[in-house]
């Protein structure tokens, strides 16, 4: 074997190998959407829980103002207006369903934004404005029924 065929059999063998590594790499994460393993059942270690099929926040600890926010278990919980009715909260998707980024509630835009490609939800759900700078589009958002129990705010995922 020549010194340029046995360099270009091994530049092969080192892509092939880099390859793999690499487009491993580009996949995507662990799915954060609610998953039904019980979760720690709301017992106020983490303000939040995750019981079968639904997804618990404790109002003692979190949501104390209009416009926080926090998400747990897959579930962004944000609060629109001030009382513990139902109708002062709102549950949907932490996880943008266009890649898979981040979403946030941005109060003094009363809209829900992704931190990946800014694609904008309205708190109903419906999408405002597709993602910006990739291709692709993206869907309506998942909103949560809520249930509130004394201290406990509660979205039925499924």
């Amino acid at each position: 074997m020549e010194r340029n065929e046995f360099i270009k059999s091994l530049g092969l063998g080192v892509v092939l190998v880099c390859s793999g590594a690499c487009m491993q790499g580009c996949g995507k994460k662990n799915d954060a959407s609610p998953s039904n393993n019980g979760g720690n059942g709301g017992n106020g270690n983490n303000g939040g829980g995750n019981n079968g099929s639904t997804v618990s926040v404790d109002l003692s600890s979190k949501l104390q103002n209009v416009g926080d926010q926090t998400a747990t278990n897959g579930v962004l919980f944000f609060r629109v207006a001030a009382g513990n009715t139902t109708s002062s909260f709102v549950a949907t998707e932490s996880i943008c369903p266009h890649e898979g980024g981040e979403l946030v509630w941005l109060q003094s835009q009363n809209l829900i934004q992704c931190q990946t490609h800014y694609s904008e939800y309205s708190t109903s759900g419906s999408v405002i404005q597709g993602p910006q700078g990739a291709a692709g589009s993206t869907r309506t958002l998942k909103i949560y029924p809520l249930t509130i129990s004394g201290n406990t705010l509660t979205a039925k995922v499924s």
